[in-house]
């Protein structure tokens, strides 16, 4: 029970030392690491933010009976077609040749891990499936506060990125990250690196399968590597600053334990107390 405030109090320690070092170094960082040829920074641009939205495809295609399924199947097969445009377009953007192709490998190694689900449904029953649908749909939830929260941010900040005062080769319209109302841009904070913390759907996963939930440590390194990784790459990519990315991180884990921690949230998982 001590081991959860503890680690917050690491979390806040660690977020207040980065959030100062961007303040001294955020202009100085980009310069040092910026490589926007790298290709795995191109692909988490292109994919990694793919965290807050598949778990919306997985709740539409488990959602509703009858001529509602059918129709919320549909718009899971929409959303997944216009996820897939979208990388194909950002990898052109990125003078990546055959963007289709990479966009290809991505969505088969998807759509093997959708076979295995409903394979793995088709033999569980019902129970898997209210569990998992539960799960995903706090994670709409999720998607939803994360585009809502993000842009009004993006919005008052109004700060100026990096990549643009690169290409026009001054940097006046630089401002620090507690500036708010800047010269004119979106860079704070990152919706990328929001978006990676998509994946802490697997954290509300653990809420819901005890077999998961064993695994809740590892299941949180996994996540905050991922996230890391998408931090990184948007400064590689000259798209965002260090504390853009940091407040980004910020922001969802508060979402994250408001979610969790609400009402609404505890009575939906306590349906499930009689079956564990």
């Amino acid at each position: 029970m001590h081991k959860r405030p503890v680690a917050w109090v690491w979390g806040l320690v660690l977020f207040a030392l980065g959030m100062a070092g961007g303040a001294a170094w955020d202009l100085a960082l980009n310069h040092a690491i910026y490589a926007p040829n790298f290709y795995p920074a191109i692909w988490m641009e292109c994919f990694g933010y793919y965290p807050l939205y598949l778990p919306a495809l997985v709740w539409l295609w488990l959602s509703g009976t009858g001529a509602v399924r059918v129709m919320a199947r549909l718009a899971s097969l929409v959303g997944a077609a216009a996820l897939f445009a979208v990388s194909v377009n950002n990898l052109q953007k990125r003078g990546i040749d055959n963007g289709v192709l990479h966009a290809a490998a991505v969505w088969i190694v998807l759509l093997a891990l959708a076979l295995w689900l409903a394979r793995t449904l088709a033999r569980s029953g019902p129970e898997l499936s209210g569990r998992l649908r539960t799960a995903m749909g706090w994670a709409v939830v999720y998607m939803v506060l994360d585009n809502v929260c993000i842009n009004v941010l993006k919005l008052v900040w109004n700060r100026a990125r990096f990549d643009e005062m690169l290409a026009t080769g001054n940097f006046d319209a630089f401002t620090s990250w507690f500036e708010p109302f800047g010269n004119g841009g979106s860079s704070f904070p990152s919706g990328h690196t929001a978006a990676a913390c998509g994946i802490f759907a697997l954290v509300l996963l653990c809420d819901v399968l005890p077999a998961w939930n064993r695994r809740r440590t590892a299941v949180w390194a996994v996540c905050w590597c991922y996230v890391a990784g998408m931090a990184v790459s948007r400064l590689m990519m000259g798209r965002h600053f260090l504390s853009d990315t940091l407040a980004a991180a910020f922001v969802m884990s508060l979402l994250l334990f408001g979610l969790r921690t609400s009402k609404a949230y505890q009575d939906s998982l306590h349906r499930f107390d009689h079956e564990t």
